[in-house]
């Protein structure tokens, strides 16, 4: 069986013109009514009210049909397809997995692991601090590797940046993820708190700027709390993923500390 709605094309013209076609028939029905009353003939205002009626029961129709067409148009807009739900939902799952893997090879300072998942064509760039993307970073150039360099990295010197104070760190791959990302202030950190795509803590220093450079990026983030509190010895890494021909791959690891 047909559905009235169907009757109605879902579109803007077909509402504005039932909507011109509704204003017509309703000025011509207020006419005839006046008009009516103006009758003293008993046949000829029966057969007016006749009248009045047939175009009272047709205006009737042209509403239902209109709001059909109009629940219709707000169904299609305002449905999240279950697809797109199950779809983010599994790129969630698949990049908390791959992020849990890749900290293990940071960890064993396992790079040629890493170099596998990490972007063929731009590389891997590790931020220093939360501005990832940053053309001018707030500790200055942060440094990118690609798959080939990342592989033979693990004893190379690198400037990674600058401090408030002006330090300079300089030291081998190895030694920076061993001391600015698996450390804090020379201590071991434990991370607590794994978020997706969205920071655990938000600190008023420098912005995490993942989306606003990469907007189709997505990642994890490791959060490590301040023990004491005050919310300023803590410390978050992010692991920072964009999809290439249907597979994700790690365009970069950012690190967020307090500063200022």
């Amino acid at each position: 069986m047909t559905n009235k709605c169907s009757l109605v094309e879902n579109n803007e013209k077909s509402g504005n013109y039932l909507l011109d076609s509704l204003y017509t028939i309703y000025s011509n029905f207020e006419i005839a009514t006046l008009n009516a009353k103006l009758k003293n003939k008993k046949g000829e205002r029966r057969g007016s009210m006749k009248n009045n009626r047939g175009l009272l029961i047709l205006v009737i129709s042209l509403l239902m049909l209109y709001g059909c067409n109009n629940n219709e148009k707000q169904s299609v807009t305002s449905t999240t397809g279950p697809e797109e739900v199950s779809s983010e939902n599994e790129t969630e799952k698949e990049l908390l997995a791959l992020s849990e893997q890749i900290f293990l090879h940071l960890k064993e300072s396992n790079y040629e692991k890493i170099a596998e998942r990490v972007d063929p064509v731009d590389g891997i760039t590790f931020s220093l601090f939360a501005d990832f993307g940053a053309e001018h970073g707030y500790g200055g150039e942060y440094v990118k590797l690609s798959t080939e360099e990342i592989k033979s990295a693990a004893d190379k010197q690198f400037v990674w940046g600058y401090d408030d104070s002006d330090k300079e760190y300089k030291m081998s791959l190895r030694d920076y993820v061993n001391e600015m990302l698996l450390k804090l202030n020379g201590e071991e950190i434990t991370y607590d708190k794994t978020t997706f795509n969205q920071s655990a803590f938000e600190y008023g220093g420098v912005k995490n700027t993942i989306h606003e450079n990469y907007p189709d990026a997505k990642y994890v983030e490791y959060y490590a709390p301040d023990k004491s509190g005050e919310n300023r010895a803590f410390q978050s890494i992010r692991f920072i993923f964009q999809e290439r021909d249907g597979i994700w791959y790690l365009i970069g690891i950012s690190r967020d500390v307090a500063t200022g």
